[in-house]
């Protein structure tokens, strides 16, 4: 049986020719068609979360036909890193990036706006009570309280890599982030689960299909969830070996197995070696394909005066109806506990 699987992962189609590029440049044009999009887009995304996700996936419909089809593509066959950035955005007016992620701020720009008509071309919004106040839009800013945590607010240390939200059966298929403000040192990275395919030796592959991994719950649900809890075991990939999918945690998964706990270890080695990186610029849309790759980000120094990155963050489900019993009156809040 292991020869054969050898022989299958020796002979499988590991071309990336068919991936959409990682940058896409939009044209003067698209430009000022997805500006329009976004001005159309009257809702809260605060206070009328509901009003705000249909009215998005009305617009999206309306996207010029190229970046339609791009989007499209990038949900079929993915990219060549993961990610797949829609550059050249109009940001529009912009607050001070606030000192926490509690107010909001980032989903009322035109940017976030439009991210949000591009996001419904995948699929639907959603929030998650425990992730930025279960706001559609969250801010993703530095904090100078959780400086050193392994959370989106964090800033001094290397966000470790992961598959977003790891222990839950109802993690976001896409992670989209909005630029609005940059730095320069700070890399967004991704890794493919085709291309560790390539770097990991044939005779463990197999094992990367077993159910060799449990999992804790993130930090950021303590307040819903006992986050000493072990979830599992899962396998690190899944699917086809020609389109696998991933699920990687670097803080939170161990291996039940001292040769899969090493093989977790070897994998991480090799999204160092290899893993792709993005340093995003105002008016750059990210799209990360939360099946496909995983993901980490750069340690920054900032500022904390109000001119520090700031990132508008949503998440995308291709299935709403899949986590409907998780959402209370068919809002588009997932409820912690559920999760």
């Amino acid at each position: 049986m292991r020869r054969r699987w050898e022989l299958l992962v020796s002979s499988v189609f590991l071309d990336s020719s068919a991936a959409v590029p990682t940058v896409r440049e939009l044209a003067a044009p698209e430009r000022a068609a997805l500006a329009a999009l976004g001005a159309r887009l009257t809702a809260d995304p605060v206070t009328q979360a509901d009003d705000f996700g249909r009215q998005a996936r009305v617009l999206a419909r309306e996207l010029p036909a190229e970046v339609a089809e791009t989007l499209w593509a990038f949900e079929e066959r993915g990219s060549d890193s993961g990610v797949l950035v829609l550059r050249g955005l109009e940001v529009g007016d912009l607050p001070p990036t606030p000192p926490d992620n509690t107010g909001g701020l980032g989903g009322r720009t035109l940017l976030a706006r439009q991210q949000a008509v591009v996001s419904h071309a995948l699929g639907h919004m959603v929030g998650y009570a425990a992730e930025g106040h279960g706001h559609l839009l969250q801010d993703m800013v530095p904090n100078a309280r959780l400086a050193a945590t392994q959370q989106s607010q964090g800033s001094r240390v290397e966000l470790e890599a992961h598959t977003e939200q790891c222990f839950s059966d109802l993690r976001p298929d896409y992670v989209v982030l909005g630029c609005l403000r940059g730095d320069a040192d700070a890399a967004t990275y991704a890794f493919r689960a085709l291309d560790l395919l390539r770097h990991v030796d044939p005779t463990d592959v197999l094992e990367l299909f077993r159910p060799l991994w449990t999992t804790l719950v993130d930090e950021s649900f303590a307040d819903f969830l006992d986050t000493r809890e072990v979830r599992g075991p899962f396998s690190m990939l899944s699917g086809d070996v020609d389109d696998p999918t991933m699920l990687v945690d670097q803080d939170l998964m161990h291996g039940i197995t001292r040769h899969a706990q090493a093989l977790l270890e070897r994998v991480l080695e090799i999204y160092v070696a290899h893993r792709h990186a993005v340093v995003l610029q105002p008016g750059d849309v990210l799209l990360l394909d939360n099946l496909r790759a995983m993901h980490g980000r750069s340690p920054f120094a900032p500022r904390f005066d109000g001119t520090d990155r700031f990132i508008s963050r949503g998440f995308v489900v291709r299935d709403l109806r899949r986590s409907r019993f998780a959402r209370p009156g068919g809002g588009r809040v997932v409820q912690a506990s559920f999760s």
